[in-house]
């Protein structure tokens, strides 16, 4: 089938891999370009400053996950249609140019504190602009 969307060949396999990959692709570009822009302005971090950088991502996840969880979204939809990963990932730029937008601005910010808030900042933005983003897409196909 030539479509992708039947059959057991190569094009539905690839599609099924970049479906299950767009988010953590998405949110891995974001970060590691956060980190570079902050590391471009900042210089080369040292161990303490990689360490601040990666508890800044580990709280901005982690601060989401418990909102979440409090406004009791419950679980997520297990199979979204093609058309809303179209629809998504063609709107999916908004997601990582906040994130980097925001990442250039706190780069500008001296010291440590740049450190953790870029990453924070990336992760609570690229997260939830992601989710809104599918949430748009999701609204449109129905």
């Amino acid at each position: 089938m030539s479509d992708g969307s039947r059959g057991s060949g190569e094009p539905h396999a690839l599609l099924s891999v970049l479906r299950g990959s767009a988010v953590p692709y998405g949110y891995t570009l974001t970060v590691l370009a956060s980190h570079s822009i902050v590391a471009n302005k900042q210089g080369g971090p040292n161990v303490i400053e990689i360490v601040v950088f990666v508890i800044g991502a580990m709280l901005g996840f982690a601060i989401l996950a418990a909102v979440a969880e409090r406004r009791g979204v419950g679980r997520a939809p297990t199979a979204l249609g093609r058309r809303e990963y179209i629809h998504a990932g063609m709107i999916h730029v908004f997601a990582i140019g906040a994130a980097l937008g925001s990442a250039i601005l706190i780069a500008l910010v001296p010291g440590l504190l740049a450190w953790g808030l870029a990453a924070f900042a990336a992760t609570v933005l690229y997260l939830l602009i992601t989710s809104l983003e599918l949430d748009f897409a999701t609204r449109i196909d129905d």
